[in-house]
């Protein structure tokens, strides 16, 4: 029976430390796992560091003029996927690697040390291990021996190709700006914040005069009359301390002034944008002159009678209406003369329409030469004539009439002879509408018919 417990116990114990071995292999594996585990993290980060990395340090042993050892820091990899131990075994590797449109740049600075001249850094390709082309900065730092040759040479590369790809890109979009702005029918102006000229197309130089060369580093203020400029300044020095402006986002209608001072209507669009904490300005111009002109041309159709190039009855409307409401408001005068040619049927059945014509054109010609540029003179239909006289009372539109009767029976017409007209004059009442005014000064007139005609009559 003590043997077999003796077996008893020594099984136990055997298991026991079987058990305890196993425990122990199992936090070894345990263990291993994490070293493992932590090994590759420490390898991927690694990896990361060497992505990440922008900049390395190298160093060029010289002899003789020629290189003859090179040693590249841990960070070469990741710039120019080679390691430091291939930079070792071939010192030329580096040259080789040098993009063939960049040697030259190379060669001139090399060229420069070996003179013992400073060299600032140099911007150039490489070749990559798998091929690709990367942009670094290079600086390089050398020292020389007591007799002045080159002994070695320090530098430090920086992988610059993100900031080259940016500028790249900003080329592309000025280019692309240049070639619209350039070929845009509108002038087109760029400003900085102070209000200096910095970018200038070729419709800006057609419309304005100036040649670009001309013009850059000039204020805004140079091509605007000088009836603007305050306010113009004015409105630059609110949009700094504010950020407001009516110009904004809108199209204007404004005057612009040319190199050699002739001002011209322009139309004007304006916008601002910042880069960091600078502000810029952009400005499209259209000359509108030939708009303007037309515009003319049309409202002088619309409101003047094609054959004597007086007012219509349109404008006259349009007048009268503004007139009656300035006069009742100001407590100003306001007058009207309305005339007729006698005996004009006569003319027209005797001589033709041709001759008849002609004398209606003649006899405004005569009672414009009595009007000022305040009055009106207004064909209100067949031979008929209305004048407004604003800021005249009933007496001196009275003498005007008569003026305007003797001058027009002492000219002799081609063809016709003497002519005389018939003329009534009204001013204007406290209750007197557009309608009652003309009524009161339409009977005036047929007064003067009825009493013998080559007169004037008053409405009282």
């Amino acid at each position: 029976m003590q043997d077999e417990e003796k077996t008893k116990e020594h099984l136990i114990k055997e298991l026991m430390e079987t058990r305890q071995r196993l425990a122990q292999l199992e936090e070894r594996e345990a263990d291993h796992k994490k070293t493992e585990e932590a090994l590759r993290n420490s390898e991927e980060r690694y990896k990361k560091m060497v992505n990440a990395v922008t900049t390395y340090i190298y160093s060029v042993e010289i002899r003789d003029g020629k290189a003859v050892s090179t040693w590249h820091s841990r960070g070469c990899f990741g710039i120019t996927g080679f390691n430091p131990e291939d930079y070792v075994s071939n010192p030329y590797l580096w040259r080789s690697m040098i993009y063939h449109d960049d040697w030259e740049i190379i060669e001139n600075s090399i060229k420069e040390i070996l003179k013992g001249n400073t060299v600032p850094p140099v911007e150039h390709r490489i070749i990559r291990r798998d091929g690709t082309l990367v942009w670094i900065r290079n600086t390089m730092v050398p020292y020389y021996d007591e007799k002045g040759l080159l002994t070695k040479y320090d530098g430090l590369i920086e992988d610059i190709t993100g900031r080259k790809q940016t500028e790249e890109a900003l080329r592309e979009s000025e280019e692309k700006f240049r070639n619209i702005a350039q070929t845009a029918a509108d002038a087109f102006i760029l400003a900085e914040q102070n209000g200096d000229i910095i970018f200038w197309n070729k419709s800006a130089q057609r419309i304005f005069g100036y040649k670009e060369e001309e013009i850059l580093g000039k204020p805004l203020t140079i091509l605007m009359p000088e009836q603007y400029r305050e306010a113009h300044q004015t409105g630059i020095e609110r949009l700094h301390s504010s950020g407001e402006t009516k110009y904004f986002g809108r199209i204007t209608e404004m005057e612009g002034l040319r190199k050699y001072g002739n001002i011209f209507p322009i139309e004007l669009s304006v916008s601002m944008w910042k880069v960091r904490d600078k502000k810029f300005y952009s400005g499209i111009v259209r000359d509108i002159t030939k708009r303007k002109q037309l515009e003319l041309e049309l409202e002088k159709l619309a409101t003047t009678d094609k054959l004597t190039q007086v007012f219509n009855r349109a404008k006259f409307h349009e007048v009268i209406k503004k007139e009656l409401e300035r006069a009742k408001r100001y407590s100003h005068s306001l007058s009207m003369i309305m005339f007729d040619i006698d005996h004009f049927k006569k003319v027209n059945d005797t001589c033709g329409h041709t001759v008849g014509d002609y004398v209606l054109q003649t006899l405004t010609q005569i009672v414009k030469e009595s009007l000022r540029e305040i009055d009106y003179l207004v064909r209100w239909g067949g031979e008929e004539f209305i004048i407004i006289t604003p800021e005249t009372n009933i007496e001196k539109a009275e003498v005007l009439a008569e003026r305007i009767r003797k001058g027009t029976e002492k000219y002799i017409f081609d063809q016709v002879g003497a002519i005389t007209i018939s003329l009534g004059v009204a001013q204007l009442k406290k209750d007197d509408t557009e309608d009652t005014f003309i009524k009161r000064v339409d009977d005036a007139m047929y007064l003067a018919k009825q009493k013998g005609r080559n007169r004037v009559e008053v409405s009282v």
